[in-house]
């Protein structure tokens, strides 16, 4: 057995058992074999034999250990924030639809299995990720994780790549070139963050995490990443903080010129088309228009959607066109619309709007009660544009089912009972110190007047 299959088995044994006692290990862990994947590496499958599912026995006992330790977690008085009450109407509209939709198959199991895991760790995510430590040990965790799918994407070997676009590299959601560009994109505003960390060796891995995930977006030649990622740098301007707007167009323009030298002409060739008349767009684009269409027509006739999982086996059925047949969405919110129908699309794009809102309402609490707000600033506008990414992304492919949109979404959440736990504990501190001071006085006696 390989070296690093051994490392991998006492790291994953030795996280999931601490988790019991201290969920934030269990986070963290789950966090890693959600990029990591070892399924799909080489010193994975000399363990195969093992039978293990590393995310559900991981996700058990952070479950476990988050029931255990419920009342030693400073979530707050609310149990349930807004943005968690309208994740779980989207579960229920997933539900509804396997009922009122085609008939359920395994896809329906499938899908429904995977999005009761997803909803269930972004839930434990939101009570036990409550204070800025731990929502930087995430953010760190999510730079070093970047690093790693851009040194696998780095030394990928050509089979990795499907018409000069890389494939396959981590876990199921990056399966595609898409997914990967879209995610590395989304995590590239925590790695500027680190840039600004005050340890050299945070802003060294930061650095080169940003190297590698460029180069690795630009491998994947995702034309919709790209649109994403461009969308997000130029909103970064706009949410900046004032006072640091001159170094975020500094990092911009070091990106741009860094993304520019990295790419070659495979890359360039393929973001052009996005400005060719429609004449010379390749199918693959102009299919789009013709795919939504022919949504739009399954959505009038099941508004109460064909069911999780049933898009492309359904579209044919509705197309005029037999060249839809078995065809992606290639649009998050239509994707949402035709499988879970309105209920579904309405609670995604109302918990999306109350996540938000979160975001901005946090942003002028944290200025207004806190005595140091900038981390607070800095966290709440990496999340805007990660989230921000994805939406962007989520109109041109279909991100409605990747498991990393949620915690973007559920992330407010955790931000927000952070802060509430950081104004707590400064006003705690208020109070401590007058007392201390009388109790020094009532120690020494009453001062003497100087007469």
């Amino acid at each position: 057995m390989p070296l690093r299959s051994i490392t991998f088995l006492v790291y994953f044994f030795g996280s999931s058992a601490a988790a019991l006692a201290f969920p934030m290990v269990g986070v963290i862990c789950y966090i890693v074999l959600y990029h990591v994947y070892p399924q799909s590496t080489w010193w994975g499958a000399s363990i195969q034999f093992l039978g293990i599912r590393y995310a559900y026995v991981c996700g058990v006992c952070l479950f476990i250990g988050t029931v255990l330790n419920l009342n030693r977690l400073p979530f707050g008085r609310r149990f349930m924030h807004p943005v968690e009450w309208g994740m779980l109407l989207v579960f229920l509209a997933m539900l509804i639809s396997t009922a009122t939709g085609t008939p359920w198959d395994y896809l329906s199991a499938m899908f429904l299995d995977k999005m009761a895991k997803v909803f269930l760790f972004s839930f434990m995510l939101s009570h036990v990720v409550v204070t800025r430590r731990r929502v930087w040990l995430v953010v760190a965790t999510l730079v070093l994780l970047a690093l790693y799918l851009g040194h696998e994407a780095k030394i990928a070997p050509l089979s990795k790549f499907t018409h000069n676009r890389l494939d396959g590299i981590g876990g199921p959601d990056f399966a595609e070139s898409s997914g990967l560009a879209v995610h590395l994109f989304a995590l590239l505003p925590f790695i500027v963050l680190l840039l600004r960390h005050k340890s050299l060796w945070m802003r060294l891995v930061a650095f080169l995490s940003a190297c590698y995930s460029i180069n690795a977006i630009l491998l994947c030649r995702t034309r919709s990443a790209f649109v994403a990622g461009m969308t997000a740098g130029a909103m970064a301007i706009w949410y900046v903080p004032r006072r640091q707007r001159r170094w975020v167009v500094v990092v911009l323009l070091l990106g741009v010129i860094g993304s520019a030298v990295l790419s070659d002409q495979w890359f360039r060739e393929r973001m052009l088309t996005i400005l060719s008349s429609a004449e010379e767009r390749d199918r693959s684009a102009a299919t789009r228009l013709t795919i939504w269409a022919t949504a739009w027509e399954m959505f009038k006739q099941n508004p109460m959607g064909v069911g999780i999982g049933h898009f492309e086996r359904e579209i044919g059925n509705y197309a005029a066109d037999r060249y839809i047949e078995r065809r992606d969405a290639h649009n998050s919110f239509v994707l949402c619309a035709t499988e879970t129908g309105i209920f579904g699309i309405t609670a995604f794009v109302a918990t999306l709007a109350m996540s938000w809102r979160t975001l901005a309402r946090l942003n002028r609490r944290a200025k207004a009660r806190l005595a140091n707000p900038q981390p607070f600033e800095h966290l709440i506008f990496a999340n805007r544009l990660a989230l921000l990414v994805y939406i962007v992304a989520g109109l041109f492919v279909s991100r409605f089912y990747t498991e990393a949109l949620w915690w973007l979404i559920v992330l407010p959440v955790s931000l927000s009972r952070a802060v509430e736990n950081e104004i707590r504990a400064e006003a705690r501190e208020e109070v401590v110190v007058p007392v201390q001071l009388l109790g020094q006085a009532g120690h020494g006696g009453m001062p003497e007047l100087a007469l």
